[in-house]
Parts: structure tokens; C-alpha cells; sequence
């Protein structure tokens, strides 16, 4: 599983000045720094299996796409290309390495095989869709309804409420994957809008979505940095990286791997990276917060455009990078956000920093209860070709989940689910929302009510997006997978259930 490359992943890397990830990056990518020539233009590749490899004039083609050689500054090649393209390469200024395994982000500690199994119970059943996109939507009008404070035309307000707000009912109510990752990206979009209007006297824009920061048939790899398409992607992605970090940070103190699986609010079947959503649907909120932080800074000019670089790579396109002087300013800005004192779950905590640690241990006893019901529960089925009913360990059934019937998975999901459900309620666990006042809370939890006056579900039209996408539903994640193959006791269709 490791070594498994996705079909036309295409990667490139950039290398990023002054990042603050600056060794995790080379870490990820398999990239050494030292090995990397300086110059306006750093980029480069690497060379998987699978791809017709030639040169036509001056240009370097790897399957579909297409590369200046005088632009490339490395390639990693895991093929073995032709001695002569070789040559051409390195004769060019091209540094060259030629590399025997995949080495790169799944090398990276993950979560424990059982508890990766867990998760995927939970993220298989939806058991915490509804709670986390909840937690989303809230995000998002808070959000909305502090940077109002900073509009002096309130009449626009009210628009980009309702359209969250349609949002909402879009992707909550269907208690579904897809339909809820979509719908928190239409009320992205919105945020994005309404941010734009409140920083054009700045001349910064950010793209409406992560995908609009991406360049066409390319996945990046790397840090936020590398995708930014305006000045303003710029700030507000280097922004989002330091709270982040901040996240992680905490994480690490508290000794809690949480790579290898993937989120239930923030998730994709396709992107390797999707498999660290765990961590983006916990570090949601202080993003949300280092948004508003970054428009005041904006709006009071402690940081501008003159504090944004940026760098030609990619067929001479242009990307932008925050420089020094401005990372310090941004990072102060993050300190100062989680230093300010934070009210959640009606209790008042010293630090924003303090709140999101307390909410992070409340989630890991939540996992580890959770986890503890699936060791316990188990399920009789009746298997035909016996006389007996045998009883099967719920985690165990989920490690095959893949293999079993349509029948049986809807009822492995309604009892896990409930689990779930009994759990959350016995924990009165809530995901942590940032919010900068009562008032504002006021504000949130009254357009709640209002959406949640229309509590349909719309489950058939799940099963229709996913019909027409051509997506597969209830794949399991690398981690659970990996382990699944080492438990030799149980083999490929391990119980006949039909």
C-alpha cells in the first residue's frame, strides 16, 4: 500500500523559501534541499511507472503533460529513464537521482492499525457527519457574522446567509459523505465572496476554492504556499498553515497520531492526502478564526501586498509566497489568536490554546469509547452452510467490509451508527466553534433554529450522486487496509454471508 501510486497522479514540487515546514516538506516530497540548485525557477518531478517518457525539441513529455527542460531543476526518477534523456538532462543543469521506493508522506507515523480500524467504523456509518458539518456551518456564520462588524454596508448581509443556509439543508440532512463534502464547499464559497468584498480596497482576492488554486491536470504536493494563485491565496493560505501547525503541534504534545484515516466532515475517495481529514475537520475552527484575524489585519494595514513575493515555475506561471517579514507578522497574528481568552461549552478558558487542547482530549476519550463498544459488540448472523449462528467481533466485520453484502453492511452501519450516537450523547462531546462574542453566538444559534426547522433526509439522492459520479462507496482507508492483509486468520471473504 505504501508504494501504490494512483493512476495519473501527476506531482509537482515546488520548493518553497522560508517555509516553516521546510524539512517536513523535503521529508514528504523524498526531496533533499541541498541537492536542489537556487534560481528563480525551482521546480521539478518526479518519474513514476506507468508514463511514456520522451523528448520532442525542447521540451521534456511525461505522459500527458509537458516540461521546459531548461525550467527543471530536479528529477526523481523511480523508472529508470533512457540513459540518452538522462544525459540531456543533467547536461542542462537538471539535477538527477534515481530512487528504488516510494518514500514519502505514508512514511510518516500514522494511527495505530486498530484504532485506524475505528475510524473507519465511524466515517463508514456517517456516525459523525451530521456532528462535525454541524460544527462547519456554525464556523461558517460566525464567521460571516463577525467580519459583518467590519462591512459598513449591512444591507449585503443577508444574502450570504441564506446561501450558507441552503447549503446547510443541502448537505446536513442527507446524513451522507459526498453530499456533505460538496455542500460545505458551496458555503465556502460563499465565506470566500464575502471576504473578497471587504478586502478589494486592499486589491487582494482570494480564489473561491481550493480547487481554483490548483493548476489544471496537476495535484500539488507540498505546503499551501505552493498553490497560490493570487497575493491574497498568499496571506490566507500561510494564514490557515500557522493555525494548523498550531493544531499539530498539539497533537504531537499529547502524543496522538492521527495521520492514515480519513475525516468525516472533510473527505475525498481520490486524493491521497484525504486520508489526514481526521486532523482538517479538528483544525476547522481555528481556521475559521485566523480568517477574521487576517481581514482586520488587512483592513488596519498591519500586513499588504508589499508584504507578497513571488516565483515563476510551471510553464512561466506565476505563484505567490508571503516573505519573511510578513510570515512574522502573520505568526504574531496567530499567537495573539490563540493566546485570547475563548468561551466554549459554557465554560471560559484562559487561552483559545487551552480550549482546543481540552477539546481534543474530549475527542480522543470519545474515539477510545467508541472503540471500546466495537471490541464488545458482536453480531449474529446466520450462515446458511451451518447449522450454527456465528458470532462476529464488530470491528472485524468492518475489516471486511468491502466483501460483504449490501444486507449486511446496512446493518453493521445502523448498529455502529447508534453507537455513535449514544456515545456523543453520553459525552456531551461538541466539536470546538470559535466564536468572538455571546452576541455572535446569539446570532449563530438563531439561524440554526431556523434551518433546523426543515429536517428532512435525502438519502435516495445520495445513492443517485454517487450513481451518476461513478464513485464507490465504503472504501477503507490505507491504514485499515494494510492491516487488514497482516491478519492471516482472516482471509479474503473470511465468513460466506450470502
Amino acid at each position: 500500500m505504501t508504494d501504490k501510486i494512483l493512476p495519473n497522479q501527476y506531482i509537482r514540487c515546488i520548493k518553497d523559501r522560508g517555509d516553516i515546514f521546510y524539512d517536513r516538506f523535503y521529508q514528504l516530497t523524498g526531496l533533499d534541499p541541498k541537492d536542489i540548485s537556487e534560481g528563480e525557477s525551482t521546480s521539478g518531478l518526479p518519474i513514476y511507472p506507468g508514463y511514456e517518457i520522451k523528448v520532442q525539441g525542447d521540451k521534456l513529455i511525461v505522459g500527458e503533460l509537458q516540461y521546459k527542460i531548461k525550467d527543471l531543476r530536479f528529477i526523481y526518477d523511480y523508472v529508470g529513464i533512457d540513459e540518452k534523456i538522462k544525459e540531456l538532462l543533467i547536461s542542462n543543469g537538471c539535477y538527477y537521482e534515481l530512487k528504488t521506493s516510494f518514500a514519502g508522506w505514508f512514511a510518516a507515523e500514522r494511527m495505530s492499525p486498530r484504532r485506524a480500524v475505528y475510524v473507519d467504523a465511524i466515517r463508514l456509518c456517517n456516525g459523525f457527519n451530521n456532528l462535525y458539518f454541524r460544527s462547519v456551518i456554525k464556523n461558517d456564520l460566525s464567521l460571516i457574522f463577525t467580519l459583518e462588524g467590519m462591512n459598513p454596508n449591512k444591507r449585503i448581509i443577508q444574502p450570504f446567509i441564506d446561501k450558507i443556509g441552503d447549503a446547510y439543508l443541502y448537505g446536513y440532512h442527507c446524513n451522507e459523505t459526498i453530499l456533505c463534502n460538496s455542500a460545505e464547499g458551496l458555503a465556502a464559497k460563499v465565506v470566500w465572496n464575502f471576504t473578497n468584498k471587504l478586502i478589494e480596497d486592499s486589491n487582494l482576492k482570494i480564489s473561491n476554492r481550493v480547487i481554483d488554486r490548483l493548476f489544471p491536470l496537476k495535484r500539488m504536493l507540498g505546503n499551501y504556499r505552493t498553490v497560490a494563485r493570487t497575493k491574497g491565496d498568499a496571506l490566507f493560505n500561510i494564514i490557515y498553515q500557522f493555525c494548523e501547525e498550531e493544531m499539530w503541534s498539539i497533537l504531537e504534545e499529547k502524543g496522538l497520531q492521527y495521520l492514515g484515516v480519513g475525516g468525516f466532515s472533510h473527505f475525498s475517495y481520490y486524493s491521497n492526502l484525504s486520508w489526514m481529514g481526521l486532523v482538517t475537520d479538528l483544525c476547522d475552527s481555528s481556521k475559521k478564526a485566523g480568517h477574521i484575524r487576517l481581514v482586520e489585519a488587512i483592513q488596519a494595514e498591519e500586513i499588504t501586498k508589499e508584504h507578497i513575493q513571488n516565483i515563476t515555475a510551471f510553464k512561466g506561471e506565476t505563484l505567490f509566497f508571503v516573505s519573511p517579514i510578513g510570515q512574522k507578522i502573520l505568526y504574531k497574528i496567530k499567537d495573539d489568536l490563540f493566546r485570547s481568552p475563548c468561551v466554549h461549552e459554557n465554560k471560559t478558558f484562559s487561552t483559545y490554546r487551552d480550549a482546543c487542547i481540552a477539546n481534543v482530549i474530549k475527542f480522543n476519550q470519545l474515539l477510545t469509547s467508541i472503540g471500546e463498544r466495537f471490541e464488545e459488540e458482536e453480531f449474529l448472523f446466520n450462515d446458511m452452510s451451518s447449522t450454527y449462528f456465528p458470532a462476529i467481533k464488530m470491528w472485524r466485520l468492518f475489516l471486511e467490509w468491502e466483501y460483504l453484502s449490501h444486507i449486511i453492511t446496512a446493518e453493521v452501519r445502523k448498529k455502529a451508527f447508534q453507537i455513535c450516537q449514544e456515545e456523543i450523547i453520553a459525552s456531551g462531546f461538541q466539536p470546538i466553534v470559535w466564536i468572538k462574542s455571546r452576541f455572535i453566538e446569539k446570532l449563530v444559534e438563531k439561524e440554526l433554529a431556523v434551518f433546523d426547522r426543515y429536517t428532512f433526509l435525502f438519502r435516495n439522492r445520495e445513492d443517485e450522486y454517487y450513481s451518476r459520479k461513478g464513485y464507490k462507496k465504503g472504501l477503507l482507508s490505507p491504514a485499515v487496509k494494510e492491516y487488514s492483509q497482516e491478519l492471516l486468520e482472516l482471509p479474503i471473504k473470511w465468513i460466506d454471508l450470502e
